[in-house]
């Protein structure tokens, strides 16, 4: 079960601002949102956001750190788990792809589960499109770290090196599957008349990053395991194969003329 940042409102303004501050931050950012409304929200003095936090900036940046005091760890144990792996022992294509699904599906499973969670997962867009002092925490507690696993699991599945450019890029690609669904949610929600990611809706989306991910599997070639460079070299055979058959049937088509 996912956890929650639900706080009762016995737990002191302190608490309570951190529970509003993530849906107030989340709808309108750091700059538009004002401390009058993240007061309201959390039943609040306004005087008390620079007393417990020096300010409304400072009340961002503790947002950010609780959120990953709750959730980062589920991500980080999984990502822990699959670096313990990589270390032992060989990791061949297969075992590499099923690595990946799970540190994906972990990642969906916190970001789109709980509506904080979704407020928050629109804090981690907008930081990517204008970087406050909050995205260094964000990035060097999971992003990177998370990016980076991608990447070795990615390499693996795609026989290159973890450091290639374009194995990073596809990184980058696969984690914007899941964050889609946040930055984009009202349009899949018009397309499929979505609810909000209902439990149902939720599966469907897990089951379609699944096969999604099974494209990376290799087709049509007798080992499961062929290099990379073997996929390059059969697209290439085939490309040439139809260009000798296009000049075969061109010559045909001229000599009958003749």
């Amino acid at each position: 079960m996912t956890k929650s940042l639900s706080i009762a409102p016995d737990l002191g303004a302190r608490a309570r601002l951190l529970d509003a501050a993530a849906d107030i931050f989340g709808t309108y950012n750091l700059e538009g949102a004002t401390t009058r409304q993240l007061a309201e929200r959390a039943g609040v003095n306004q005087a008390a956001i620079p007393y417990y936090f020096g300010g409304k900036e400072g009340l961002y940046l503790a947002t950010v750190e609780h959120f990953f005091s709750v959730h980062a760890p589920t991500i980080q144990s999984v990502v822990a788990e699959i670096r313990s792996k990589l270390a032992a022992n060989d990791i061949d294509r297969s075992e590499a792809l099923n690595l990946l699904k799970r540190l994906l599906e972990q990642m969906l499973e916190v970001l789109l589960r709980q509506q904080t969670n979704r407020s928050f997962g629109r804090i981690i867009i907008r930081e990517q499109m204008q970087p406050t002092k909050a995205f260094d925490l964000i990035y060097e507690r999971v992003i990177r770290h998370v990016h980076e696993t991608i990447s070795v699991l990615l390499a693996i599945v795609l026989n290159r090196k973890a450091d290639d450019r374009a194995v990073i890029l596809r990184a980058q690609m696969i984690v914007g599957q899941i964050l889609i669904f946040l930055s984009g949610r009202e349009t899949i929600r018009r397309r499929l008349n979505l609810t909000g990611y209902t439990e149902q809706e939720y599966a469907e989306i897990k089951a379609a990053l699944d096969e999604q991910l099974d494209l990376l599997k290799p087709v049509g070639l007798a080992s499961p395991f062929a290099k990379g460079s073997d996929f390059a070299k059969a697209s290439s055979d085939k490309s040439s194969d139809r260009s000798e058959d296009k000049s075969e049937a061109h010559s045909t088509k001229r000599g009958g003329r003749k």
